[in-house]
């Protein structure tokens, strides 16, 4: 796209790729958050952006595997809904295919570089909600048969400049849990492992409350539900632990796929059948 600007180049290094051979997601939001601050540098007028985005979704096109070139390219949507959104393109350099889209909330900037709501149309969300992400108590989580996913403390190394979180750990926090709220389901890695299916997410959405910082020790509850005949919809919610202040409310599209065909595979009948009957509490 013409009104785009270059932002990042990088290579997916092995050690960025995961159990299903191809870069973790957390690496994705790493290229885009470095994308953003970069296009606030080069195409904002005065003011820099310098937190992260209220929000974030990302909508995966194609896997990235090890050895791969990436590129991406950054833009501001000019009217229609999401006007004022900056739209992030990463794209396999070498063979020019989109591999996935960031839609940021709006952050005040006017920035030179624009294209139309209708250039910005792969971005735009599918699955996962527009509006910004409201917390839900962990208490709720658990009630609607959820649980305690992750915990741990944050490090130094995973914060910028400021003592705040960078935004690939949220989603590195994301990521390691998943397998806890698969089992949750009734899709342990054990029973994926027999058919020959890994994890993946199709998109994926943050929304930030409070930065977790350096030292503080977070805890994420998550909760799956039922979102399609081949899709699960995991609930995020990360707290500090100490006082149970919201940090950050998450939803991630994942689904089941054939590591051999690398195709999405339907959920189990029995399994949609029994959490389709479950309630939202949101």
């Amino acid at each position: 796209m013409q009104d785009m600007l270059e932002t990042h180049r990088s290579f997916v290094n092995s050690w960025e790729s995961d159990e299903n051979d191809h870069m973790n997601v957390q690496f994705y939001f790493r290229r885009f958050d470095e994308a953003a601050r970069i296009f606030s540098l080069l195409s904002a007028e005065g003011a820099q952006q310098t937190t992260l985005p209220r929000d974030r979704h990302v909508r995966y096109h194609a896997e990235l595997h090890a050895g791969a070139r990436t590129l991406v390219r950054s833009a501001v949507i000019a009217g229609g809904y999401y006007n004022g959104r900056v739209v992030h393109l990463l794209e396999n350099a070498e063979t020019g295919a989109l591999a996935a889209i960031a839609l940021e909330a709006t952050s005040g900037l006017a920035y030179r570089h624009q294209i139309s709501p209708e250039q910005a149309e792969a971005a735009l969300p599918r699955s996962a909600g527009s509006d910004p992400l409201q917390p839900i108590a962990a208490d709720r989580i658990l009630a609607e048969g959820g649980l305690l996913a992750n915990a741990s403390v944050v490090s130094p190394a995973e914060c910028d400049v400021d003592g705040e979180m960078n935004a690939q750990y949220y989603i590195a926090r994301f990521s390691d849990a998943a397998p806890h709220v698969w089992a949750c389901a009734g899709l342990d890695t054990s029973w994926l492992r027999e058919r020959g299916l890994g994890r993946v997410a199709v998109e994926m959405k943050i929304t930030h409350h409070l930065p977790a910082r350096a030292g503080e020790a977070i805890a994420l509850y998550s909760v799956p539900r039922i979102n399609g005949a081949k899709t699960l919809l995991l609930r995020h919610e990360i707290v500090r632990i100490a006082d149970r202040e919201p940090i950050a409310s998450g939803e991630v599209v994942v689904l089941m796929l054939d590591l051999k065909t690398r195709r999405s595979q339907a959920l189990p009948d029995a399994l949609v059948e029994r959490m389709g009957t479950k309630p939202a509490s949101d």
